[in-house]
């Protein structure tokens, strides 16, 4: 690894259960190629967790929303 260059591992627990960052956005990722749009277009993406509802809600350039299973 590049030194300053280190990507941290984010693991959010809640109740019983946790949920790794990287998991969620790669399934973020996967449901917006599921809804026929290319991994490539993605130029900015926010990503909102709400572990109460057990969901992460996103979008991304902007315009695109949409929301995936957090656990």
């Amino acid at each position: 690894m590049e030194k300053g260059k280190m990507t941290p591992e984010v693991v959010l627990q809640y109740r019983e259960y946790e949920a790794n960052m990287e998991d969620v956005t790669a399934r973020v990722k996967a449901h917006y190629v599921a809804k026929g749009n290319k991994e490539e277009s993605i130029e900015n993406l926010q990503i909102y967790v709400k572990p109460e509802e057990f969901t992460a809600y996103y979008v991304i350039n902007d315009s695109f929303c949409g929301k995936v299973n957090l656990f």
